[in-house]
């Protein structure tokens, strides 16, 4: 399992090596702290034992029904401690890691998963997921499923869309656009959807300047965490002079779920090329 490379991924190193994939059988209460993960853990029907989730954790319904013990890059110890867990479940972009080692110190068993936003990551985080909760054949038909649909939307990206050129951007409201480069979810969703990252050559998230857009001219533009309508996303001059925009190629995506990276990946494919067919 590969982690990180900043002292926090250090420390979720050394609780990933301390800890280990024990089984949950003896366990009665659970946190899952990502929201693909509290999917998969109902996906596989294991949901009795949660106790807790994050705010990440929308789907199912169901999940947003459980106490919320808070966003899962800023995690207070004392908010997931007050649910008495035996087990917490995360991904390695949980944090920060003081928190982390607070629970380990405070007897929590805790299994920190890798989040690498690839198919194979996705298939691999699915079993060690069913391998914590001792549920290893529900996990192996559970990930062969997931991947079967991944691999249906991308043939029928491919068939439909082929490898279009697109920049993923995220709206940051008044501190603007930010665009997605690789190691990023939603530079992982371009990859798993076949198409072209107009913004490959950059690390992360970075600010989006309208030189930086026209440069990359993308054939299609995905927004996210925008409360914008499509007019004003498409008046602003950082997006307005692109391809994509006075094509119509411009979408708010929020409602697809693209970026959980869960079970339900292949269903947001292909919910995403049912989208852009119907305006091409």
């Amino acid at each position: 399992m590969t982690l990180a490379k900043t002292t926090a991924r250090l420390l979720v190193a050394t609780l990933i090596s301390t800890v280990g994939f024990a089984s949950l059988a003896s366990a009665d209460r659970l946190v899952s702290i990502d929201g693909s993960l509290t999917e998969i853990i109902y996906a596989l029907g294991a949901d009795a034992d949660l106790v807790g989730v994050d705010t990440t954790s929308t789907y199912p319904p169901a999940a947003t029904e459980l106490p919320d013990v808070g966003y899962m890059r800023a995690l207070s110890a004392e908010g997931i401690l007050s649910l008495a867990p035996d087990r917490v479940i995360t991904t390695a972009d949980a944090g920060p890691a003081d928190a982390l080692s607070q629970l380990q110190a405070a007897g929590i068993d805790i299994n920190i998963l890798d989040n690498t936003p690839t198919l194979a990551g996705l298939v691999s985080k699915i079993q060690a997921t069913a391998a914590a909760l001792d549920q290893r054949e529900a996990g192996n038909e559970l990930a062969s499923r997931v991947a079967a649909e991944v691999e249906q939307a991308q043939r029928s990206i491919a068939d439909q869309l082929g490898p279009l050129n697109v920049m993923f951007v995220m709206d940051g409201g008044s501190r603007g656009f930010q665009v997605a480069g690789r190691n990023t979810l939603a530079g992982g969703v371009l990859d798993v959807a076949g198409f072209n990252n107009a913004f490959a050559d950059i690390q992360g998230y970075k600010p989006l300047t309208p030189e930086a857009a026209i440069n990359a001219n993308p054939d299609v533009i995905l927004v996210f965490h925008s409360q914008k309508s499509l007019d004003e996303l498409a008046a602003n001059p950082a997006l307005s002079l692109t391809q994509a925009v006075q094509s119509g190629q411009l979408y708010n995506v929020d409602d697809l779920d693209l970026l959980t990276f869960g079970p339900r990946l292949g269903t947001a494919l292909q919910a995403l090329m049912s989208r852009m067919t119907d305006r091409t």
